[in-house]
């Protein structure tokens, strides 16, 4: 649904789609800071995922030691259940599945933790193209402003945050701000939010949306914060 009134939108450009967690290298402190931000500053906590996915990547061609990935696959399932499998892509013109797979799990809500606790025990994991083993953890939610606690008015837009959870772990974030202008209106929520954040805020990604005249899509426009 295209909202009427103009917003500030932080969000990573195509060309780039994950910007690393805070504590990224070690994946308890990167949990740690994204449980932070969402039970001071988002109406969603930690416990209220929208969908969970634990994947595993076989070797990818080349990679070292094939047989490690294939251990810790069979590992994983001990650990949940035997998952799904398929091809990670397939071979164009010829439809052909290429050779390397990976498993996916749909997470339980109930099971996060135990995900969590199974990725954190198994550091560090080693280094291979795919993966090796990442947890998927979404999140939607409106912006709770963290001196008042009180949400901030006309979120007419849900935010989300999506968390890679894994070797390197990283985030792709869509952060919806009701205001209409980057004024001191807007300066002072976004001090007040910033140290709370799981990830470093790139100034340089935020936009004011607006809806076109026909409210079919919206405009984007760079603002500039001192």
């Amino acid at each position: 649904m295209i909202t009427e009134k103009p917003f500030i939108f932080y969000s990573l450009p195509k060309s780039r789609t994950t910007q690393q967690l805070n504590g990224g290298r070690k994946i308890e402190k990167a949990w740690d800071n994204v449980c932070n931000f969402l039970t001071n500053c988002a109406t969603t906590k930690p416990d209220q995922p929208t969908r969970i996915s634990l994947t595993a990547y076989t070797a990818f061609k080349g990679d070292p030691n094939p047989e490690i990935a294939d251990k810790i696959i069979q590992e994983t399932k001990q650990h949940f259940d035997s998952g799904q499998t398929e091809p990670v892509s397939y071979a164009y013109p010829s439809g052909i599945p290429d050779k390397q797979t990976k498993t996916e799990w749909n997470i339980e809500i109930s099971d996060l933790q135990k995900a969590i606790d199974y990725l954190v025990k198994g550091q560090p994991w080693p280094k291979f193209t795919f993966g090796l083993v990442e947890l998927i953890v979404t999140f939607y939610f409106n912006l709770i402003d963290p001196t008042t606690k009180t949400e901030f008015p006309n979120q007419d837009n849900k935010s989300s945050l999506m968390i890679w959870l894994s070797r390197n772990c990283v985030c792709s974030p869509d952060l919806y701000f009701p205001f209409e202008q980057a004024d001191e209106n807007f300066k002072q929520p976004i001090k007040n939010l910033e140290p709370y954040l799981p990830f470093k805020l790139e100034e340089k990604y935020l936009r004011l949306g607006r809806p076109n005249k026909a409210k079919t899509q919206y405009t984007f426009t760079k603002i500039v914060t001192d």
